[in-house]
């Protein structure tokens, strides 16, 4: 047996190798989780989005996101329990440079990583129902550039929006638009002001990503500033802690009144929960009993990310 014939039977006894991965550097890292601001009249809460799976379109590499919205209801002074529900899920695949979305049944580019300013496309507008039946924007780019992020250099763009033909709209796409993160000042796509006669709702900012290798990232929306960690989402909420270190009592640092079941929880360096109650009225925490060292003080609020400080006991 000739050596050929030997590397074709060898060739033939080896199983077929797995699809490359479909996500690339641009986009849907392992674990890729995104939370919203979302307000719709007296509701308010949070839009979450995570990337799932990989899936095939038409024989093709795509990612499935799903979407699911954890809001409260107010009536008058009335808080009603939050409420969670599923809205449709998003389509979405990589091409070279392009992150595409899918709407009624085609793939539009929704950002171009490689454009140049002034470049442009066409991209359906959305609202947290799903996306309108026919609405497209043009989606123009005003300036360009890269920033490290959690350790990763990322491109970013600006753009603004005008109808198809070119005509002004009058919403806005605010914010940078980075790689893995998409828009940090909106909702990742561009919202529709109405769809089918039904109020569409309010997707804010971007308010936290977390994926698998990454720091948590969350953004300001105030100075536009991207933050990768707790402690720094912390001080920019105005969540503080003094004295620090402190010892026996400790007061916290709250930017408002605290809302009705936000909690504390105090963890040691292992991680372990070692305190975990309510917070109290007058914002002063008994740290006595414990022993000296660091630990992590944690302010909980359903519906919203968790915000951390680091906090000493002598």
């Amino acid at each position: 047996m000739n050596r050929l014939l030997r590397c074709l039977m060898l060739l033939a006894l080896v199983p077929p190798a797995q699809a490359q991965s479909a996500n690339p550097a641009i986009w849907c890292p392992a674990g890729a989780t995104w939370t919203y601001g979302y307000g719709d009249f007296n509701e308010q809460g949070t839009l979450t989005v995570r990337y799932v799976r990989d899936t095939l379109v038409a024989g093709q590499p795509a990612q499935l996101l799903t979407r699911q919205i954890t809001s409260r209801s107010y009536t008058g002074p009335v808080v009603v329990p939050p409420n969670t529900y599923a809205i449709p899920s998003v389509v979405t695949r990589v091409a070279a440079s392009r992150v595409e979305v899918q709407a009624n049944g085609q793939f539009f580019t929704l950002y171009d990583f490689a454009a140049p300013v002034g470049g442009s496309w066409l991209t359906p507008r959305v609202v947290p129902q799903g996306p309108c039946p026919t609405e497209q924007v043009r989606v123009i780019i005003d300036s360009v550039g890269t920033q490290q992020v959690g350790g990763q250099s990322l491109r970013w763009f600006r753009v603004h929006l005008t109808t198809p033909a070119g005509a002004p709209v009058l919403r806005q796409w605010l914010g940078r638009i980075y790689e893995q993160l998409g828009n940090v000042g909106q909702y990742m796509q561009p919202q529709s002001p109405i769809c089918a006669g039904t109020d569409p709702g309010y997707m804010g900012p971007l308010t936290e990503f977390r994926a698998t290798g990454w720091p948590t990232v969350t953004h300001n929306a105030t100075t536009g500033i991207l933050l990768n960690t707790a402690q720094a989402r912390a001080r920019a909420a105005g969540f503080g802690i003094y004295p620090n270190p402190g010892a026996s009592f400790v007061t916290l640092e709250l930017p408002s009144p605290p809302e009705p079941g936000a909690s504390l929880r105090l963890l040691d360096l292992t991680g372990r929960v070692v305190r975990q109650a309510a917070v109290p009225a007058n914002r002063r925490v008994d740290v006595r009993g414990l022993p000296q060292g660091s630990y992590t003080l944690m302010l909980l609020v359903a519906g919203q990310p968790p915000l951390a400080q680091r906090l000493v006991l002598e």
